[in-house]
């Protein structure tokens, strides 16, 4: 930095003042009393503030937290800046600081409210409490507007709470006896439907429908046994005369025997003990044996007696035929009835499935029911709950025992107004005045393009032989001093003027 260069930049700018004193001075005069005029008219503001505080901590709450719905503290500043910035309060407010009457129309009203709501400010301080401050032009206006916002604000909320938990109340009420005849109607139809439903459920028809297909596959079973005796017995009977002799011999009987052990033989060859043929031969070979048992014992009975006088032979029933025709007409009646069983198996299968289908088909209108009468249970429930938390909440804002708003720090009149003052006007216009004159004129000496400076004509390559000083003669020197007497004379009697104002407009005579 050249501080040479700005030696003599600041002489030459004492110079230029020097030189138009007068001039300076009237720019003096003209910025100190533009300045104070600002002050004169310059509006006052006065601002004053109270706190109030949101509680909602009371003996209940620790018995009801679970049970009633208190209202919560956590955002109580907008609901706070909201409910005071409503046009309902600030006209409640008007009626009670100014006179409506003095309003020419409502777009006047309308333009004062708006004003009125952008002083109001509401700020939060942290746990529940909320300051509330308001600025007019006036001590008494400021006081009186902060005091009556405050208190219509308390009493409203007051108000509104135990309308909106009455109301709440009511609405939750309304819906609890909505959702009750919505539940009882769903358990009618639910009802009706299971009193008409009486097919069962799907698990009792599935296992109808295992036992019949057993019972069914059993019966085919049998009947394909019964007719293989039937065909085995009808077989035997071919071989079998209805009438025998009397006499027969018990070397018939062994050929018989001899003949079904050989058919036996033969079959066991190919099938198990169990086959129905195989059974049926067992059976036929135990009667020829028991047959020729008793034969024997005949024999002996009859060997002492007389001998028949004719030699004819005396047709008698062959009982084994008799015994074979019997078996073979049980074993039909069987046939007949267990073909007539599975035919009723068969129809109730069929009842089964056509049974399984209805109950699918209404197993979607049983779970549409269902799913009604759980969703509208569950609504219903919940709403009953909510009813009486309700209520609760209705009891405690009645009581008192909700969130409430307490005055805190309660406003205090204004005494000094806030911001820039008359005082300050008053100071501060003879510094700018000087600063001004001081900045034009080193505005005026940057911007002029004449020579000042010996260095200025070395940078243009001109030659500089000598630098030639003022010369202060004595006519000079007394001129001086008249100049400064005429210049400290004239500043006397600005400031002079500037300070009578200053008082005037003070003390309220301007």
């Amino acid at each position: 930095m050249n501080f040479t260069l700005i030696i003599q930049y600041v002489t030459v700018v004492l110079r230029e003042i020097w030189l138009h004193k007068f001039l300076c001075l009237f720019g003096f005069a003209l910025v100190s009393f533009f300045i104070l005029g600002v002050g004169v008219f310059w509006p006052s503001k006065f601002e004053t503030s109270a706190t109030i505080y949101a509680d909602n901590q009371n003996i209940l709450k620790p018995l009801l937290q679970r049970q009633a719905a208190q209202s919560s503290v956590q955002d109580q500043t907008k609901v706070v800046r909201d409910m005071m910035h409503s046009p309902r309060m600030l006209n409640k407010v008007i009626e009670q600081v100014f006179d409506v009457d003095s309003f020419e129309s409502a777009e006047e009203k309308e333009a004062f409210v708006n004003n009125l709501r952008g002083k109001i400010k509401v700020k939060p301080l942290g746990a529940g409490y909320i300051k509330i401050s308001y600025s007019d032009k006036t001590s008494g206006n400021t006081y009186a507007v902060i005091n009556s916002v405050v208190d219509v604000f308390i009493k409203a909320s007051a108000e509104e709470q135990k309308i909106e938990s009455r109301e709440a109340f009511l609405f939750i009420d309304n819906q609890v006896k909505q959702y009750k005849d919505q539940l009882v109607l769903a358990e009618e139809r639910l009802k009706e439907f299971h009193s008409f439903n009486l097919d069962g459920r799907d698990a009792d028809v599935d296992a109808s429908i295992s036992r019949l297909r057993g019972q069914i596959e059993d019966l085919k079973i049998s009947l394909d046994e019964d007719r293989t005796m039937i065909g085995s017995l009808k077989k035997q009977l071919d071989d079998e005369s209805e009438y025998s002799g009397k006499k027969f011999k018990a070397d018939v009987y062994t050929d018989r025997l001899e003949k079904l052990e050989n058919n036996k033989s033969a079959l066991l060859m190919n099938y198990t003990e169990d086959y129905p043929d195989v059974v049926s031969l067992t059976y036929q070979i135990e009667d020829i044996k028991n047959a020729i048992r008793e034969s024997a014992e005949e024999k002996k009975e009859q060997s002492g007696e007389q001998a028949g006088s004719s030699g004819s032979e005396e047709n008698i029933l062959n009982p084994l035929y008799q015994e074979l025709r019997s078996r073979l007409s049980q074993v039909q009646r069987d046939l007949k009835a267990k073909e007539k069983r599975l035919n009723a198996l068969e129809d109730l299968k069929t009842k089964e499935f056509k049974r399984r289908k209805r109950i699918a088909e209404r197993g979607a209108e049983k779970a549409e029911l269902t799913r009604d009468y759980t969703v509208t249970k569950r609504i219903y429930e919940d709403m009953l709950e909510r009813k009486e938390k309700a209520r609760l909440s209705m009891t405690l804002n009645v009581e008192g025992q909700g969130v409430t708003y307490r005055i805190q720090e309660p406003a205090l009149p204004p005494l000094n107004p806030i911001g820039l003052r008359f005082l300050h006007f008053v100071l501060l216009g003879p510094f700018l005045g000087v600063f001004a004159v001081i900045g034009l004129v080193v505005v005026y000496v940057l911007l002029d393009q004449r020579i000042r400076f010996p260095d200025t004509l070395l940078g243009l390559g001109v030659p500089t032989l000598a630098v030639i000083p003022h010369v202060k003669t004595p006519f000079t020197k007394r001129v001086v001093r008249m100049d400064m007497l005429i210049c400290l004379s004239l500043g006397i009697l600005i400031m002079s003027a500037y300070i009578g104002l200053a008082y005037a407009s003070k003390m309220g005579f301007i």
